[in-house]
């Protein structure tokens, strides 16, 4: 599921679920030649506009950018942020990108779905995390007959096969 990986990674990327992450300066930060960030302010750092520094052609959505031999999310790790970064990175970054990785393949499995294009659907709102502006409006259907249950049937623990 490697390329299944690098498509749950790059939508991270590509729309971050958290678009700020407040912090908290722990020594003067130096900004820009004129402005230091003084040590105990509480900044903002945009995660989803760091997503998109450094990266290749980073307006556009492309799962291949975290297979070798790119690897930007190595080549460029100091922008992938949507985790965190260093000693405070994420503890549940391997969770929640398994989570994804199984609602990705379950739902591109089991669902045929179509994204009902409108004027300005590709536009982001903030509220407070990012969505599009139209709500996304997606048609689904089913693509197969029945849904696989994924409870454990009461045969599993009687010891029925």
């Amino acid at each position: 599921m490697r390329y299944t990986e690098a498509v749950a990674r790059e939508v991270i990327r590509y729309r971050a679920p958290a678009t700020m992450v407040p912090h908290i300066a722990g020594v003067d930060f130096p900004l820009t030649e004129d402005y230091t960030v003084p040590k105990g302010t509480i900044v903002f750092p945009s995660v989803f506009e760091s997503s998109f520094q450094g990266f290749t052609e980073p307006d556009r959505f492309d799962p291949d950018r975290f297979i070798e031999p790119r690897q930007e999310d190595q080549l460029y790790k100091r922008n992938f942020l949507a985790f965190g970064a260093g000693p405070h990175q994420c503890v549940g970054q391997r969770y929640a990108l398994n989570q994804l990785m199984l609602f990705i393949a379950m739902f591109a499995a089991l669902v045929d779905f179509r994204r009902h294009r409108t004027t300005g659907c590709d536009d982001l709102m903030y509220v407070p995390t990012i969505c599009p502006k139209d709500d996304c409006k997606v048609f689904l259907s089913k693509r197969c007959a029945r849904f696989p249950s994924l409870s454990l049937g009461s045969d599993l623990h009687s010891g029925e096969n």
